[in-house]
């Protein structure tokens, strides 16, 4: 095989679906999903589509009383771990939902693509789809950052956790090897549609000074994607007696967290300052840049993120994009951001100006074609299935093979549907913290 031949084949195993698995303890139960991020797009959310495998089918046939549920559940920790004490959690659920997977009441049907080629690949007999429909208005995933280097606790925010667990009824305490945890997350994508541009025109009068510093700003749009250079255009027009000679430019995060009362906690993410020399009678027009990076505001502790899943890297919090609702404590915490402008004139004087914009995600060009229901009948392609493992378990079976640059493991297209091993040594596998 030539060099060219196995870059083809790499370059087609990596166009495969990526699904994420998680085994619970004792090896009964595992989990499947095909991504951890949810979609909110301000008038529905994307469902939570996801797969129950049974690797013990023998077992729930001997114990019919137990059965297996699930259940998703978004939390806002607002203290670490290592304060609770006396049975006192600092966290409090904002949303919570739960159904009964197994033994299926009606008929449990595949609401993605994703969970048809998984029914297909793992076997109908043991293998079966749930999924959540989530209301809007709930919030999204948001994480306030630690302490550098802190990796003690799990960081204050908003999680989601979707759970599958074995029990004999669903709101009986389930036995810890027979659950599995899936941390996951909700973000906000940026529509299509433009919002008008923020504009702000402003003027000043200054003592000893007959005419005003007329001042008009804007924006040259109101979205912007993160790590995209935010352009401001400035129309200066002085007609006072004082001369421009400075102009600050920052970006702003503001944070309302709404958690038993509100409060709002402002960080300065970006700041650039320009000399000017805009004397009397002088009118001037131009354009400044800036923008906001997390990767020069790593040591701010308390600045809004977006979720994360395990230690994945991840970006400023998106903008909170939201239906006006009445309880407004669910939306857990409210981030917006603002452009500031600050102009300083000789002999003490500053003008100031506030453009408000959103800054979110863009949707991905495989989004709508992984989110449409199954189409009849599937296509060819439908095995091409890239698992991933997720933080505890082992994959049970033989078909998988660990590619030597690293990459996720592959289920070989031309095998038969994956057998079952029964229990394994993941349920001896420590499970690492997983951050949100």
């Amino acid at each position: 095989m030539t060099s060219s031949d196995k870059k083809d084949e790499k370059k087609n195993q990596k166009d495969g679906t990526r699904v994420f698995k998680k085994m619970c303890l004792d090896g009964k139960i595992s989990t499947y999903i095909g991504t951890r991020e949810f979609v909110d797009h301000v008038g529905h959310i994307d469902p939570i589509a996801a797969v129950l495998l049974i690797h013990e089918m023998d077992w729930f046939t001997e114990n019919k009383e137990y059965k297996v549920y699930a259940e998703i559940t978004a939390t806002f920790r607002y203290g670490r771990d290592d304060l609770d004490v006396l049975g006192i959690n600092f966290k409090k659920d904002l949303y919570t939902d739960a159904m009964q997977v197994y033994p299926v009441k009606g008929v449990a049907s595949c609401t993605t693509k994703i969970q048809e080629k998984l029914l297909k690949k793992l076997g109908a007999e043991r293998a079966f789809p749930f999924t959540f429909d989530l209301p809007a208005g709930i919030p999204s995933s948001v994480t306030l950052q630690p302490v550098k280097n802190d990796t003690s606790s799990k960081p204050c925010g908003v999680e989601y956790c979707l759970k599958t667990y074995i029990a004999k009824d669903m709101h009986e305490p389930p036995d810890r090897k027979q659950v599995v945890d899936l941390l996951i997350k909700k973000i906000t994508h940026a529509p299509d549609t433009q919002a008008p541009q923020p504009y702000i025109e402003s003027a000043k009068n200054f003592m000893m000074s007959p005419n005003p510093l007329h001042v008009e700003a804007r924006l040259d749009k109101e979205r912007y994607i993160h790590g995209e250079p935010i352009y401001v255009h400035i129309t200066m027009g002085n007609q006072s007696t004082r001369a421009v000679k400075k102009l600050r430019l920052s970006v702003k995060q503001v944070a309302n967290i709404c958690l038993f009362s509100n409060a709002i906690y402002k960080c300065t993410v970006a700041s650039v300052e320009h000399d000017l020399n805009v004397q009397p009678s002088q009118t001037i027009a131009q354009t400044f840049s800036i923008r906001p990076l997390l990767e020069d505001n790593r040591d701010k502790r308390g600045l809004a993120l977006d979720g994360q899943i395990k230690s994945e890297d991840t970006n400023l919090a998106s903008s909170t994009i939201a239906l006006p609702i009445a309880n407004r404590e669910a939306l857990g915490i409210v981030v917006k951001y603002i452009v500031k402008i600050e102009l300083f004139v000789s002999m003490g004087g500053e003008l100031k100006l506030e453009l408000p914009f959103t800054l979110s995600h863009p949707i991905p060009e495989h989004y709508e074609e992984d989110m449409e229901p199954p189409p009849q009948p599937t296509d060819a392609n439908a095995d091409n299935i890239n698992l991933e493992l997720d933080e505890t378990g082992a994959y049970n079976n033989t078909l998988l093979s660990a590619q030597a640059d690293h990459d996720d493991p592959l289920i070989d297209l031309e095998a038969a549907p994956i057998p079952d091993t029964g229990a394994s040594n993941s349920g001896e596998t420590t499970q690492q913290p997983s951050l949100l």
